[in-house]
Order: C-alpha cells, then sequence, then structure tokens
C-alpha cells in the first residue's frame, strides 16, 4: 500500500480540494492498481477562512481510512477553553478566522473533541509521521507532546539520521532558507509544510514500502491550481 501524506493545511479549502484531485489522478496514472492511505500531518485550521469545511472533510476522509494527526494549532483550540489567557493566544494565532468558520460554541466544543482524539504520531516499517518533528537523541518512545507539536530549530538544524525517517510539517518552507515553495526532501526528513496560508501551494508526498524517502511529491500552484 502507498501512503500519501499532506502538509499544513489552515483552512485553505479549496487547496486541499485541488491537491486531493492531484493526488488521485496521480494515482490512478501511475498506480492504478495499488490503493493508498491518506496521512494529514495536522494544522487544519487557524489563518485560512475555512476551517469548518477543513473538519467536516477530514472528517469524511477518517471515515474511509485516513489517518489525522493533530497539529499545533489543534491543540491551541484545545486549550482555549480552558482559560482567558490560553483563548487569548488561540485568537492571536489564527483562532479569529476559525470561530468565524465554525460559526457558533457547539460546533467549537464539538471540533475541540475531536480533535482531542487525534494522535500525535503514526508510524510505518520505515517513517514516523509526526507535525513538527522529534528532539534528537531522544528515543522516539520519550518523545515529549510539545517537542511533537512545536519544536523548530532543534529539529531542523540536525544534520544526522534519525531512529527513522521524519515526515513533518509545521515549518513553513517559505520562510525557511532558499524561501522554497517546494517540500524538502532531505536524506532524514522530509517538511511538507509549503505555506499554503500565507500564498504558497499545499503539498503531498508519495512513500511507498520499500524505501523511507518518498516516491514523488504533489504540489498545487499558490493559489490551488
Amino acid at each position: 500500500m502507498l501512503t500519501v501524506t499532506i502538509g499544513d493545511i489552515h483552512g485553505m479549502a479549496y487547496k486541499l480540494g485541488r491537491l486531493l484531485d492531484l493526488v488521485h489522478a496521480r494515482m490512478a496514472a501511475d498506480h492504478p492498481s495499488e490503493s493508498f492511505r491518506l496521512v494529514f500531518l495536522g494544522d487544519y485550521v487557524d489563518r485560512g477562512p475555512h476551517s469548518f469545511e477543513i473538519l467536516k472533510r477530514l472528517q469524511e476522509l477518517q471515515k474511509v481510512g485516513a489517518i489525522c494527526l493533530r497539529g499545533n494549532h489543534e491543540d491551541l483550540m484545545i486549550g482555549s477553553c480552558d482559560s482567558a489567557a490560553n483563548l487569548n493566544v488561540f485568537l492571536r494565532n489564527g483562532g479569529v478566522e476559525t470561530l468565524a468558520s465554525l460559526g457558533s460554541s457547539d460546533r467549537l466544543l464539538e471540533a475541540i473533541d475531536w480533535a482531542s482524539n487525534l494522535p500525535l504520531t503514526y508510524e510505518d516499517a520505515h517513517r514516523l509521521f509526526v507535525h513538527a518533528g522529534i528532539r534528537p537523541h531522544v528515543p522516539l518512545r520519550q518523545q515529549r507532546p510539545a517537542d511533537l507539536l512545536w519544536i523548530r530549530t532543534t529539529f531542523l538544524d540536525h544534520p544526522d539520521p534519525f531512529p527513522k525517517y521524519i515526515v513533518h510539517g509545521h515549518s513553513p518552507t517559505l520562510f525557511l532558507p532558499g524561501a522554497s515553495r517546494k517540500p524538502h526532501v532531505l536524506p532524514h526528513r522530509c517538511n511538507l509544510d509549503t505555506g499554503a496560508v500565507y500564498g504558497g501551494p499545499l503539498s503531498a508526498a508519495v512513500f511507498t514500502d520499500e524505501r523511507a524517502e518518498p516516491l514523488a511529491t504533489i504540489t498545487t500552484d499558490a493559489n490551488g491550481g
């Protein structure tokens, strides 16, 4: 079975729809006899205009086997009901757009309940799929949730192999050295956050059971085409 992994969506419903169309077209053309699973790396809500539509689409895809991981923005949403301070952090980081899209407190509570049940990682024989990354030199089973959801520099600057190939998002390639609009495919990790909510494309990578690195990447244009 192939694995198709999709980076940070942030409420960009049109780009997600277009990317899924591209994925299905590529699979039909290049792998017509093979099935595939979808793995989403988190950050479905905040900043973009259509968080509610994204959540409904993902919940439908879960029914047919898609795996949705929790991102740090889902974590901010979950914590927004805990205190006024947490609510302010959520709102400052794109929660205003999420609340506008959800449209009611009932939908917010439903979204929080859904997000609270999302796993932080997904693992197969070759790879660990995670939102942000892992802390180097810490065994996979001992990684802290805060690092899995939030880590950046310590993880991104690590040049050596990890215990498994790491597939992640969280750090937009638009804002990293080189300002790329394409996924960063490295020998030890793959970054699929290409800044869809910041004017960049939405991206996916195709993985096989035979090797850790992606077989191919699939990317919309900046406008979602």
